[in-house]
C-alpha cells in the first residue's frame, strides 16, 4: 500500500507536469534539453492552475476533495492536449525554428557531437545520437557538480529540520485533510476562523500539500512536506540554474559546468544568515516562502530573458504569467517579489532593445499578482 502511494505521488508530482510541459518545450527554438524544459514549464503551469482553482473555491467554501479532483481532471486534460499538440510540431524531424545567426551558431556548436570510431554514423537512431551526445557531454567537472547536487538532495531528504513555522503551514494542510475544508479552521486552536485569514488566504501552497495527500490515497501531508518534497525541490532548483547556464553560455559546456559549480558553492556556504536562499532551500524547502526565494526568483530571470529575447517566442509570456501566479501561490510575499523583478527586467530590456511593447506585455504577465494585491488590500 505504501509503495502504491509513493507511485501515485511520483505520478502526480513528476510525470504529470512533465507531460503538461511537453508542448511548450517543443515550441522553444532549441532541440536540446527539452526534457528539462518540459519539467520546468509543466511544474509552473500545474501550480498556476491550482492557484486559479483554489482561490475562488476557498471563498465559496468548497471541499478539499472537490478542489483536488477538479485540479487533477483539468491537469490530465492539459497533459493530454499538450502531448497531442507536441507531436504536431516540428521537433525531432529535420525542420528547424528560425534563429538569429549568433544563437544558431551557438546551438549548432552545442549539438555538434563527434562520433567515435565504429559508430553507425548518419544512420544511427535519434536515441543513439542522444546517448552519444550525453557521453560526449559528461566530464569530470560535471560529475563533481552532479555528485554535490545529489548529496545535497539526499541530505535534506534523510535529515530532519524542525521549524516553528510548520505549526501553521504544515498544520494548515493537515487540518484541511482532516476536516475536508479549505482554510476554514485555525490550525493553532482547531476552532473555525471568525475572520478571513487575509495574510494566507490568497496563497494556496498548504492546500496543494493537502490535495497531494488526498490524491495519493491518504499519504500524510507531514510526510509529503518533510520527506518527499525537499529532495525533489533541491533538484528542481538546480534544474532551473542549469537552464540559466545553458541560456547564458550556449555552446560552451565548460562554462555551464563552472556556473553550476559556482551556484553549488554559493548555496552550500550560505549559512551566514537564516534568510539566505540556500538556508531557505535546504532547511525549509517545503514552505512557500522558501520556494519564492529558491525557485521563483531564478525562474523569473530565465523566463524574462526568454520572453524579451529571441529564444522564447510568444509562448514565453504565457509561461512567465504562470511563474508569477506560482509565486502568489507560494506566499503573500511572492506578490511583490514577482512584480518587482519583472518590472525591472522589462524596463532594462525595453531601453536596451528599444522595444517598448515589453512594458504592457510585462504588465499583463503580472496580472495575477496585481489582482492578488488588490484583493488583499480590499480584504
Amino acid at each position: 500500500m505504501a509503495i502504491a502511494k509513493l507511485l501515485l505521488f511520483f505520478l502526480w508530482a513528476a510525470v504529470l507536469p512533465l507531460l503538461t510541459g511537453s508542448y511548450w518545450s517543443v515550441k522553444q527554438k532549441s532541440d536540446s534539453g527539452r526534457l528539462f524544459l518540459a519539467c520546468f514549464y509543466g511544474v509552473f503551469i500545474e501550480f498556476a492552475l491550482f492557484e486559479f482553482l483554489a482561490i475562488p473555491m476557498v471563498f465559496l467554501r468548497c471541499s478539499l476533495r472537490l478542489l483536488s479532483f477538479t485540479w487533477l481532471v483539468l491537469s490530465l486534460i492539459c497533459a493530454a492536449l499538450s502531448l497531442y499538440k507536441a507531436h504536431s510540431l516540428p521537433h525531432f524531424s529535420g525542420q528547424e525554428f528560425p534563429l538569429s545567426k549568433s544563437r544558431g551558431r551557438a546551438l549548432h556548436a552545442e549539438r555538434a557531437v563527434p562520433l567515435p570510431a565504429g559508430s553507425p554514423g548518419k544512420d544511427c537512431s535519434f536515441f543513439a545520437e542522444k546517448l552519444l551526445h550525453a557521453r560526449r557531454r559528461f566530464t569530470p567537472l560535471l560529475g563533481i557538480v552532479l555528485l554535490c547536487i545529489f548529496l545535497q538532495a539526499a541530505c535534506v531528504t534523510f535529515s530532519q529540520h524542525i521549524d516553528d513555522d510548520d505549526a501553521f503551514y504544515v498544520a494548515t494542510a493537515v487540518t484541511a485533510v482532516e476536516t475536508d475544508t479549505l482554510m476554514e479552521y485555525n490550525p493553532y486552536t482547531g476552532n473555525p476562523y471568525q475572520n478571513i485569514p487575509t495574510r494566507y488566504v490568497l496563497s494556496s501552497w498548504p492546500l496543494y500539500l493537502a490535495a497531494l495527500s488526498v490524491l495519493c490515497a491518504g499519504l500524510h501531508p507531514t510526510l509529503i512536506a518533510h520527506l518527499l518534497l525537499p529532495g525533489p525541490i533541491v533538484l528542481f532548483a538546480y534544474l532551473i540554474y542549469a537552464l540559466i547556464a545553458r541560456d547564458l553560455f550556449a555552446g560552451n559546456p565548460r562554462r555551464q559546468d563552472l556556473f553550476l559549480l559556482f551556484i553549488v558553492l554559493i548555496l552550500s556556504f550560505s549559512g551566514f544568515s537564516v534568510y539566505s536562499s540556500g538556508v531557505f532551500l535546504f532547511t525549509r524547502g517545503w514552505q512557500g516562502k522558501a520556494l519564492v526565494a529558491a525557485i521563483t526568483q531564478p525562474a523569473l530571470f530565465l523566463l524574462c530573458r526568454q520572453a524579451m529575447t529571441d529564444t522564447g517566442g510568444k509562448s514565453a509570456w504565457f509561461l512567465l504569467f504562470c511563474a508569477v501566479t506560482s509565486a502568489c501561490m507560494f506566499s503573500s510575499m511572492g506578490v511583490v517579489l514577482s512584480i518587482l523583478p519583472v518590472a525591472v527586467y522589462a524596463v532594462i530590456y525595453s531601453i536596451k532593445q528599444k522595444k517598448w511593447r515589453y512594458l504592457p506585455c510585462s504588465f499583463l504577465a503580472c496580472g495575477s499578482a496585481i489582482a492578488c494585491g488588490m484583493v488583499y488590500l480590499m480584504l
